[in-house]
């Protein structure tokens, strides 16, 4: 627990044994779990890293990263660091989701888990199983936040700290499958990545493989433009026509390029020669605002927290202690206050989370 909270923190070992007056080498021992710390050291490492002494007392087990996180190309280009501190993030989430499940009883998870060998290897067709094993119409899918949460499937806003990653996911024991997204991202991305994670969570639980970035995308593509239902849109692309199609497909432009290529509905020399009208144009960054596509909101893990606010009537006081963490902190992870508030602001974010939580109350 004291490497997941300096790692959350953003603080290297060797950072926080200057802080402690401790060398590296002693803070290892004590991290590695050879020597025990003193309860006067324990103060003052809740005191720097603003955990409860109570987080470091946790005996949950901890997990590291998913499978997704095995092969994914943008995040070999991100900062250890930065990958740390978000791993140790989730996870905390992650463990505060276990407290609350425990306490709650959630449908049959409906996310089924397919064998790429079974399906010869077609990850086309495992897409193809999927919408069917949901049930879903064809043409576009109209909400893919609302079709993963409909099947147990819990999706979490985060903030990544870089623009490098848009989404992760995992799926631990005796847990419904975690997605954690930057819900800032553009409605499209958005959609993409979502579909992208929920690739590997359904083809690579047992068997990850190094090309499983590219079958996730292949996953992705099929599952929000079946090959069967787009091909028709595809003849004589233009850069108009991209823009037209988008809010009916729900993609972005280049996806709908991609997709156009990858059928063979337009020749790679047509492909080159669109892509690079599109640079022209600065579509490559951002693409007509006039045509951006929502982004879809989460729901259930915000239902969660309502369920024991309301059900079990659970007050911020007890959702701190439930998770061993301040109030201001539950104000940010749970309830949108800012990081790192003075003590006036987080006096204003606790009003502001206990009305929240009140709201809860009276809603239901």
């Amino acid at each position: 627990m004291l490497t997941l909270a300096r790692q959350a923190r953003g603080i290297s070992q060797r950072d926080l044994a200057e802080k402690l007056d401790v060398s590296s080498a002693w803070l290892s021992k004590i991290e590695g779990g050879i020597k025990n710390t003193t309860p006067e050291l324990l103060i003052r490492i809740s005191t720097i890293l603003d955990y409860p002494i109570d987080f470091f007392t946790n005996s949950k087990r901890i997990y590291g990263p998913g499978i997704s996180e095995l092969f994914h190309r943008k995040r070999r280009n991100v900062p250890i660091k930065t990958l740390d501190r978000n791993q140790a993030q989730m996870e905390i989430r992650r463990m505060n989701l276990t407290d609350m499940l425990n306490g709650l009883e959630i449908d049959d998870i409906e996310i089924p888990t397919f064998d790429i060998e079974e399906f010869n290897g077609s990850v086309q067709d495992i897409a193809k199983a999927t919408r069917a094993f949901w049930k879903l119409p064809s043409g576009p899918v109209h909400n893919v936040t609302k079709t993963i949460e409909d099947a147990r499937g819990i999706i979490i806003p985060f903030n990544f700290g870089t623009r490098k990653i848009d989404a992760t996911s995992c799926w631990p024991p005796n847990m419904p499958p975690l997605f954690f997204v930057d819900i800032t991202s553009p409605g499209d991305r958005l959609r993409f990545s979502l579909c992208h994670e929920l690739g590997h969570l359904i083809m690579h639980q047992d068997t990850p493989n190094p090309n499983m970035e590219k079958q996730a995308d292949v996953f992705a593509a099929e599952f929000l433009m079946p090959e069967r239902d787009i091909r028709p849109y595809l003849y004589d692309i233009t850069i108009e026509k991209l823009a037209i199609m988008k809010p009916f497909w729900k993609v972005s432009m280049a996806a709908l390029l991609h997709r156009a290529v990858d059928l063979g509905e337009i020749t790679p020399r047509h492909y080159r020669t669109l892509w690079i009208l599109m640079g022209q144009y600065g579509f490559k960054t951002r693409e007509p605002i006039e045509f951006n596509i929502p982004s879809e909101t989460p729901s259930l893990y915000e239902e969660i927290i309502g369920v024991f606010s309301n059900d079990m009537g659970y007050n911020l006081h007890d959702l701190a202690r439930l998770f061993r963490l301040h109030e201001q902190e539950v104000c940010h992870i749970y309830f949108g206050a800012k990081p790192n508030l003075n003590d006036t602001e987080v006096e204003s974010a606790i009003k502001e989370a206990e009305e929240i939580i009140r709201q809860y109350r009276e809603d239901a």
